[in-house]
């Protein structure tokens, strides 16, 4: 997955620009995603509504299925970042799109703009990697017209790295990052002890280890 966010003042036409992307996208057959970092409180769930009576009563999440859409609702908990979610639930698409989230070190970021004055709202500068404005303007990042697209997915598809960390520990179905050095600690040591395993390819792509906590380790307990 690669992920950019899209950044810029309120009403600069950051909603506009994500919905043309995703339909550019979409032509390309790549599955797109959008995770919106909201400024304020957004009640999703009506007061009254089974959903909330059940949230209010204590469950931590709950679930609504229709024909067509599957919703979940929680509360937020102090480890939900929004680098988690993006790791955890978009794991599976080809690009993610943050709306909003200018301060979000996680995320490289096109600044969308409408005049020159609301280039100063790149922060922190080192993250962005792109202008969009409305008309053409001076600066030492790539500029693209709101109406260049195309040119910029074709942009971002180079640009942008993926996000995927070479090893992934996943506990209890939450994704734990991993700082370079201890992805590179349980790489080599993981591949070190499977070499010498009888079927093991000598340059295996992908290894999958799936460890179960079992009955004996409930009765150790202390």
């Amino acid at each position: 997955m690669k992920a950019v966010a899209i950044v810029g003042a309120s009403d600069s036409g950051k909603t506009s620009l994500i919905t043309a992307l995703i339909k550019e996208f979409k032509k390309r057959r790549l599955k797109c995603g959008v995770l919106k970092k909201a400024s304020h409180e957004i009640e999703l769930d009506a007061g009254g509504k089974d959903s909330w009576r059940f949230i209010k009563a204590g469950a931590k999440t709950a679930a609504v299925l229709s024909a067509d859409k599957l919703f979940f609702i929680k509360e937020r908990e102090s480890e939900d970042t929004i680098l988690e979610i993006a790791l955890n639930k978009f794991s599976n698409i080809d690009l993610l799109l943050v709306e909003g989230g200018k301060k979000e070190s996680a995320f490289k970021k096109i600044l969308r703009v409408q005049n020159d004055e609301d280039t100063e709202l790149k922060s922190p500068p080192e993250d962005l990697v792109g202008i969009v404005s409305d008309k053409p303007l001076s600066s030492h990042h790539p500029v693209f017209l709101a109406g260049e697209v195309q040119k910029l997915a074709d942009f971002l598809l180079t640009a942008l790295e993926p996000m995927e960390p070479v090893v992934k520990l996943r506990v209890d179905g939450r994704v734990v990052p991993l700082n370079a050095f201890v992805q590179t600690m349980f790489q080599e040591t993981i591949r070190g002890m499977i070499s010498a395993l009888k079927g093991v390819p000598e340059n295996a792509r992908e290894i999958v280890i799936h460890l179960k906590k079992g009955e004996s380790d409930e009765k150790n307990k202390p």
